[in-house]
Parts: C-alpha cells; structure tokens; sequence
C-alpha cells in the first residue's frame, strides 16, 4: 500500500511539476573575420538556467593561447569574476584584443573557459567547468592603392598648361601614408602631389599641373601617372595608371579674303550709282544726236 501512494505521489508531481530543460550555458558572440591591428570585441553572456546557484567563477581566456602568442596579443583584460549567479539570472560582458602583425597564424583560435561553483550554498557546492572555442580567420595587412582618373585621353596644345584631376583610393586593410602622386614619362608634370594620410577604404583628391613646351612635338605620348606610398610599418608600395596625351600645334589664326571682297564690293557699291549716271547721260546724248541727224536729213 505504501508503494502505491509513493507512485502515486510521484505521479501527481510529474503532472503538477512538468520537468523543464535544466542548463548552464555561456554564449559568445564575435566576428568571424578580422584583420591584424585591428580591436576584435568578443562579447560573452553565463546563463544559469538551473536550479542551483553558480558561486565564485572566473570567465577567462585560455592561457596556453595567450602564453603562446603573447607577443603579438594586446587586451586590457584577458578574464571576469564573479561571485554568485542566482538561477534564472544571467550576467554578458566583453574581452577586448588586437592581434598586432607580424603573428605567425592566420586563424586565432582558442577557448572561452568558465571555472566555477554549482549549488544552493557556498560550502556544499561542486566544482562546475565549461569552455566555448572561439575561431577567427585573421587577414593579412595589405598595403594597396588605386588610381582614379576621369579622363585617359588628353589633348592639348603646345605651350598650353592643364590640369589632371586624379584620386588615389586606399583599396587595403591598413591605413598608407606619404603618398606623392607625379607624371613621369615622355612628358612630366610641373610638380609632384603630396597627400599625408589615407585610410582604408577612402579617397583623396588632388590636381597635377602639366605645361607643354613650345618646342615639343606635336604627337601622341603615353606617360604614366604613378603614385608612391608608404604603409604605417613603412613598407614602400606603387600604383600606376597609363594615359595618353595629344600633343598638337597651335591654332594660327589666318588673314581672310572676305575683308578685301567685303572691301571691292563696298567699292562697286559706291561707285555704281555714278558710273550709273554717266551710262544714261550717254544713252541719252546719243539718242538726242541720232535724232537730230535724221531731222536734219529730213528737212533737207
């Protein structure tokens, strides 16, 4: 009978009780992808979903990763402590790291290790351990530039000067510097560009001056327009662009006929009504002469 009434009693627990998912569990959240230099933000959340409380815990970065590459690792902090998460509470917080350049893998991968307590009290608790991986793909520093041009064909006049628009795009991950920007060639431009600074991603504009001798040939030229620069671990790099530039001769303006026709047509104009004049007079001379003769003719 007493058998009974502890299955019995069991049971109406079961029902009243439904069993609900027990769990302690530590999320991560961070990129997938960095690159050196660059702060990677890896966020952390300890969810204690059980029925215990989880006492004196340390949250850390595993130290065999951090001895290992110790040199080309920067962080402020590398683990968290606390001292009780009450079931049903959580706590999320944050390591900070930079992977200088020049470490010797392209992927980081290391443990997130949570060592702490387990139980309702302090003194009776049992040790609880946990460990998350966390896998970065690390990009390699590079230096590169682009050239932005409007206009590759260019035609120009001897001893004229121009202008050329250009931009220098900084097409790398890490930031270039002491970029000079000139055209050199069979032509060369008045002077060089200097830009300080750019960094990944952006642009700077700027202008080379280009004055065509007189006495330059008149025909077509392929100079280079090219940019040299320097990354921020002074590693030289260069970008160039291929134009192309017609050089033509003058426009010499010529003397016109048009003035001297413009000039005997005003003439003849001016002249016609008196030589006009002059014809009628003698048409008419002439007729009043012949005239007469007959009259005389007649008469006789």
């Amino acid at each position: 009978m007493m058998k009974k009434i502890i299955v019995l009693a069991l049971l109406m627990m079961f029902i009243t009780n439904p069993v609900s998912a027990e769990y302690v569990d530590l999320t991560l959240s961070y990129p997938r992808e960095a690159n050196y230099g660059e702060e990677i933000v890896i966020t952390f959340e300890l969810i204690n979903n059980s029925n215990d409380r989880l006492w004196d815990g340390t949250i850390a970065i595993d130290d065999s990763f951090l001895n290992q590459y110790k040199d080309y690792i920067k962080s402020e902090t590398n683990s968290f402590k606390f001292s009780i998460v009450e079931p049903g509470e959580s706590i999320k917080e944050s390591f900070v790291l930079t992977f200088v350049g020049g470490m010797p893998i392209d992927k980081a991968t290391f443990n997130i290790i949570l060592k702490c307590g387990k139980g309702m009290c302090r003194g009776g608790c049992t040790p609880f351990y946990m460990e998350k991986m966390v896998n970065i793909n690390l990009n390699k520093e590079m230096a590169e530039a682009a050239i932005l041009l409007d206009n590759k064909n260019i035609t120009v006049t001897k001893g004229q000067t121009i202008e050329m628009p250009f931009s220098i795009k900084n097409t790398g991950n890490i930031p270039i510097k002491d970029v000079t920007v000139e055209l050199k060639g069979e032509v060369v431009s008045d002077s060089k560009v200097n830009i300080s600074f750019i960094s990944p991603g952006t642009e700077a504009s700027g202008k080379l001056v280009l004055t065509i001798d007189d006495n330059t040939s008149p025909r077509s030229y392929n100079p280079i327009i090219i940019a040299n620069f320097k990354d921020i671990n002074e590693n030289k790099g260069v970008v160039y662009e291929n134009i192309k530039i017609d050089i033509v001769e003058k426009e010499i303006p010529t003397e016109s006929n048009n003035s001297n026709v413009d000039e005997e047509t005003n003439e003849l104009r001016n002249s016609r009504p008196l030589l006009f004049y002059v014809l009628i007079g003698l048409s008419v001379l002439s007729i009043l002469l012949v005239a007469g003769f007959v009259l005389y003719v007649y008469k006789r």
